[in-house]
């Protein structure tokens, strides 16, 4: 069984888990989101925003952040100790079991190089002679054939047409919802929000996002790749460098 990491490292393994349970509404999803982006310490891993700040925040009432904070409480994704409102305000936690699910998650996508103990380098593979299962040695590969051999135009043109194209749709900016549900997405997947790419547009007077759907994909369908692609073609030198970087920090 795996161990627990801390929260900050299994972070958007939790928010994956999240966006993928069934029985959690699409409004306590956006809360936890923000919650735990925007205010969870990451050595305390506690939170202690208001009601007023989350509700403010995601453009809903306070009813509906009251309502999401229940629905997450009792699906097991956050621990709340609620406060008197002079003094000590409610604190929200992430659950033990949800982080665990979460590290497990981490465990499995991890990938890790067999280092040689004694000489302290990778484990090379072994070495086999070059002969084939037929019989016979493998040829090497022949450069200046291989050199000489140019793509058919035919070829070229029919895996141009076989791409998969994907429809865009624009989205009003005034659509909150949609608007949040995407951004939402956008953040499990550690890519910036729509703000940050350049998809902004405007049809008679309104202004709106060129989008690959009205709302996102469900998790592991085929057009959650479609959508994933288009985004990363999409995205801008910036955040090139922040995940860059990001990924150098989590290495070390």
């Amino acid at each position: 069984m795996s161990e627990r990491r801390p929260f900050r490292e299994v972070k958007l393994q939790w928010l994956r888990l999240l966006s993928c349970d069934a029985n959690i509404n699409d409004n306590a999803k956006c809360v936890a989101l923000y919650i735990v982006t925007a205010h969870v310490n990451g050595h305390t891993e506690k939170a202690w925003p208001s009601y007023k700040t989350i509700a403010e925040a995601n453009g809903k009432s306070v009813k509906s952040i009251q309502r999401a904070i229940r629905d997450l409480e009792i699906g097991g994704w956050l621990s709340v100790q609620r406060g008197n409102g002079i003094g000590h305000n409610t604190e929200y936690c992430p659950t033990d079991a949800s982080i665990l699910k979460a590290s497990e998650l981490r465990e499995k996508t991890d990938k890790s190089v067999p280092l040689a103990s004694s000489e302290g380098g990778q484990v090379c593979p072994e070495r086999r002679p070059d002969v084939s299962g037929k019989g016979g040695q493998i040829c090497p590969p022949n450069l200046e054939k291989e050199k000489n051999k140019k793509p058919n135009a035919r070829e070229v043109r029919a895996k141009a047409v076989s791409r998969r194209s994907i429809p865009v749709v624009v989205l009003p900016t005034a659509q909150a919802r949609q608007v949040d549900e995407w951004n939402a997405w956008l953040a499990e997947k550690t890519l910036p929000d729509l703000a940050r790419f350049n998809l902004a547009t405007s049809v008679n007077g309104s202004s709106g996002y060129q989008l690959p759907g009205r709302w996102p994909p469900e998790c592991g369908s085929d057009k959650e790749q479609d959508c994933l692609s288009y985004f990363l073609s999409r995205l801008p030198a910036s955040a090139h460098q922040e995940t860059a970087q990001a990924a150098y920090l989590e290495a070390a």
